[in-house]
């Protein structure tokens, strides 16, 4: 029997709605945090790069006023948005452990 997606991530997911700014490559943008767990997030934006590609985010969670830089590595895009709006997930690289500590006390605030 296959698995689902959900039942690979390391944790829930949480929806949110923070402002990132995002850059790659010579892009540089703000974008939305809609949905984080302590793998990834996904990202409601404009524009995203290719599946693969690395970007860095500048982004602050509900609550906690530290800004934290993560980069990551994005693992699908959703051009059309079809249950929420177009944009990307990615995967963390990496990610701060104080940003990891953040998402573990959001999720217990959800």
């Amino acid at each position: 029997m296959a698995t689902k997606p959900a039942d690979k991530r390391v944790s829930s997911r949480i929806a949110i709605d923070a402002p990132a700014v995002l850059s790659w490559r010579d892009e540089k943008m703000v974008g939305y945090v809609e949905l984080v767990n302590l793998g990834g997030m996904y990202v409601a934006s404009e524009k995203y790069p290719e599946v693969g590609e690395y970007i860095d985010l500048i982004l602050s969670l509900p609550g906690d006023p530290r800004a934290f830089r993560v980069r990551a590595s994005i693992v699908h895009i959703d051009p059309v948005g079809s249950n929420r709006r177009p944009g990307f997930g990615a995967r963390f690289e990496r990610p701060p452990v104080a940003l990891l500590d953040a998402i573990r006390d959001l999720g217990r605030s959800h």
